[in-house]
């Protein structure tokens, strides 16, 4: 028997195969421990005609212990899950004057492509030319019972995104087009924390000395209402003392900052300027600079690392006050709050304290009011104590006092 020649292990899209030529012909050899897939000519002298004959077989293999449907398309004009999001990650890597996202929102789509290729993978869809109205509907109620209406809102946009896109650069065909409306989640469900609930979370701090770094974290979130994002990049170049005032710039288009890899990339590209509370600027006094240059440190004197912080805060702050602060069932109450609570809680007491939403809009950010208007919160009890404050049929003179009367 002709001895086998250039034997090469080969995982198409389903199976694993062992390539090997026999008198120049290939040859697919599918006899592994845990699953015999038979041995077949490719009938080819040709690698590459060899290969595209593989995954022909491939696929007629997973129809047959079934892994995929048979659709009747050669499998050559398929673009499996995988492939498909690797072309659109690739893209979306490209640098930021032509258009390519942050890295902060290349992990989103990272993550949302592990989610997604394993839903597929689940459910035995191999190929985007599979992947249909119906098979969103089913990707959207297997989210629903872990993801809130905004993050499954993200997730069901991502993946429609990235069949549009593979559509438009011709990886796959107009026919793969469907129709499907999603309605954009109205509001928030964010928990806004109570001016009570800030002050116990900082005297909380206070009574454990190694926690004085959180403690900084906590009042500035609670007085500037940055992004734990925006406070952990927070630089002493940005902050003006002598104009009272934090200045946080974007700085994508900074080569220097680029090369360096601390060019900050602010939400929406936009640039701001926060006026300096007293008691941010109070505590920023008493800071010692540390040599990273950043303004606050994490546990360790080090830069902030958003991920680990706000599992520290969790373990360190909520929970321990959960007690304190009970939520009901079915509510969300302080035990769901995290860093963003902040920011709701900065904007709430703004407008509390008689605040223009010009004003606000410009301090967190925003370029319209029906954003900011997503974050007001007016308490029960502030609302009742602004509702007694409101003249609406009395006299002026009785308003004034029985001695202003006459």
């Amino acid at each position: 028997m002709p001895a086998r020649k250039n034997t090469y292990t080969s995982v198409v899209n389903i199976f694993r195969w062992r390539l090997f030529q026999r008198n120049g012909v290939f040859y697919a050899d599918g006899r592994f421990e845990h699953l015999n897939l038979g041995k077949h000519s490719l009938g080819t002298r040709d690698r590459a005609e060899a290969e595209a004959n593989l995954r022909k077989l491939d696929y007629r293999k997973a129809i047959e212990h079934g892994l995929t449907r048979d659709t009747g398309v050669d499998p050559d004009d398929r673009l499996t899950i995988q492939s498909g999001w690797d072309l659109y990650l690739e893209w979306a890597e490209r640098p930021g004057v032509m258009g390519g996202v942050s890295r902060k929102t290349l992990n989103k789509y990272r993550r949302s492509s592990v989610l997604h290729q394993e839903f597929c993978t689940r459910k035995k869809i191999q190929f985007w030319n599979d992947f249909g109205k119906g098979e969103l509907q089913a990707y959207g109620r297997a989210l629903s019972s872990r993801y809130a209406a905004r993050s499954l809102y993200f997730e069901l946009t991502e993946v429609k995104s990235v069949l549009n896109w593979l559509m438009d650069e011709r990886h796959l065909p107009r026919e793969a087009s469907f129709r499907f409306r999603l309605a954009k989640p109205i509001g928030n469900d964010t928990y806004c924390y109570s001016r009570e609930q800030v002050l116990a979370m900082l005297q909380h701090c206070e009574k454990h000395p190694e926690l004085a770094w959180l403690r900084n974290i906590i009042l500035v979130l609670a007085c500037t209402g940055l992004r734990i994002g925006e406070l952990a990049g927070l630089r002493w170049t940005d902050i003006d003392f002598k104009g009272n005032a934090i200045r946080l710039t974007d700085e994508r288009s900074s080569k220097r900052r680029t090369d360096m890899g601390t060019a900050r990339r602010t939400k929406g590209r936009r640039s701001r300027t926060i006026p300096l509370h007293p008691e941010v600027k109070a505590l920023l006094s008493q800071l010692t600079r540390s040599k990273h240059g950043n303004v606050l440190s994490g546990p360790t004197g080090r830069k902030i690392r958003e991920d680990r912080i706000r599992e520290k805060f969790v373990d360190f702050v909520i929970e321990p006050l959960s007690e304190e602060f009970p939520t009901s069932d079915g509510e969300i109450g302080f035990k769901h709050a995290r860093f963003h609570s902040f920011r709701h809680y900065f904007i709430s007491q703004a407008f509390i304290s008689g605040a223009t939403e010009g004003e606000i809009m410009d301090w967190v950010g925003h370029r319209d009011s029906k954003t900011v208007s997503i974050y007001r919160h007016l308490r029960n009890e502030d609302a009742q104590r602004r509702m007694q404050l409101i003249n609406f049929i009395r006299p002026e003179a009785e308003l004034d006092g029985p001695e202003n009367a006459a």
